[in-house]
């Protein structure tokens, strides 16, 4: 591995910026804005809105794929300044439905900013390769992203581990009496300033090259074929084994069983995903059979689920949890459809459907916010009217013993 000097590492920085100046930019005010909310945690109101912080956060994702976009479509300077700028007015729109005071404010804010960082790192990972076809491009980009994720990882660990070494010596062996919040601090500027800008500079430049790069990792093939497919086998046969007990006993699933299914499908489908670019060689079409059995395989197991779920709901109603585990179901069984029936068989449809879903239901009155909420104040109201203590819409004096169930 060519080793890089001091100057050449400051000129890659320097093009990453100016290929990316506003996710950079973002990197640093997210940055800032954390480090004061930390120096400041202790005031009864925080000295910056929290809004800043988690917008800032979401531009990381959010820009760096419309600016890849924009570089694939191959748009004008002054379209993609303006696709920018669409961007940054859809995260200051979402700014204001934050509080100023996040540790106040209901949860539901920060479930959403999640399910948005969600949404949006499975945008990048497909919008700039949307068109049809280009899928070993697709492949490939992601491939080098996860990749750089992972090794960018490792280095600001060390580095972290180093740099608080460094301050933790400064502390005992000086006595310079260093605080606390100075090592979360530290962690923030190396993930703001190193991590963003070492990942965004791993980003190839010319994305339709990608299409035609024929590497394909060993160590994947291995992952894929000695590690994640005994786990979903071991997984086939715990579940099988138990939709059996079912079968025999009559008994309704139980609610636990479900992480289980969601285990065994992340793992069948991340198996595939990594197979997917060798399936077409000599040799490999054992991918393609394998590919199409186990999304049949999977049918009975999304009904299990639904039928775990549904017990718990008719119990005790729809929770953002329920809700959750509902829609996954509805997609795992829409890929399974999509697989085992379509002739295109793309697996651009697996971050693309996902990022739809997360999207889809994390805010409206159809999202799993507003559904649970209206769910849990409707079991509330059965409960006291039930027990009479809700009566024509009034809240009477409760009797002597109340009923829970």
């Amino acid at each position: 591995m060519k080793l890089l000097s001091i100057g050449q590492i400051g000129a890659e920085y320097g093009r990453t910026i100016q290929r990316f100046p506003l996710v950079i930019l973002s990197a640093i005010v997210a940055s800032i804005v954390a480090i004061i909310l930390i120096e400041f945690e202790e005031l009864p109101q925080p000295p910056i809105p929290y809004s800043i912080l988690l917008a800032s956060i979401l531009a990381l994702p959010l820009l760096t794929t419309l600016t890849l976009t924009a570089e694939k479509s191959k748009l004008p300077i002054a379209k993609q300044w303006g696709l920018q700028a669409l961007g940054v007015f859809l995260l200051i729109a979402y700014a204001f439905t934050v509080p100023t005071d996040l540790d106040s404010a209901p949860m539901i804010y920060l479930f959403r900013f999640f399910a948005f960082a969600v949404g949006l790192c499975l945008l990048f990972t497909v919008l700039s390769f949307r068109s049809k076809g280009q899928l070993n491009g697709f492949w490939q980009f992601n491939k080098i992203v996860v990749f750089r994720v992972i090794l960018t990882g490792a280095f600001a660990a060390v580095l972290f581990a180093g740099l608080g070494l460094a301050l933790a010596a400064l502390d005992n062996l000086f006595g310079m009496n260093i605080p606390d919040q100075r090592y979360a601090e530290l962690w923030i500027l190396i993930n703001g300033l190193f991590t963003v800008g070492y990942i965004l500079a791993g980003i190839p430049d010319d994305l339709d090259a990608l299409d035609s790069l024929p590497e394909y990792p060993k160590a994947l093939k291995v992952f894929a074929q000695y590690v994640l497919a005994p786990l979903v086998l071991v997984y086939f046969v715990i579940l099988y084994a138990y939709i059996a007990k079912i079968i025999v006993t009559w008994n309704w699933p139980q609610g636990w069983v479900g992480r289980l299914i969601l285990g065994f499908s992340a793992a069948g489908i991340l198996a595939l995903f990594v197979l997917d670019p060798i399936k077409e060689l000599m040799g490999q079409s054992w991918i393609k059979r394998t590919a199409r059995w186990y999304y049949i395989i999977l049918i009975p197991l999304v009904v299990v689920l639904f039928l775990a779920l549904w017990r718990r709901i008719s119990e005790y109603g729809i929770t953002e949890g329920r809700y959750l585990g509902l829609a996954i179901g509805i997609w795992l069984a829409v890929m399974a459809f999509y697989f085992i029936f379509s002739k295109t068989k793309s697996i651009k449809f697996v971050p693309a459907s996902l990022c739809i879903l997360t999207f889809t239901i994390s805010f409206g009155s159809w999202g799993m916010f507003a559904v649970s909420e209206r769910s849990q104040i409707a079991r509330l109201q059965g409960l006291l009217a039930s027990n009479e203590i809700l009566v024509d819409g009034s809240v009477q004096k409760a009797p002597a013993v109340v009923s829970a169930g």
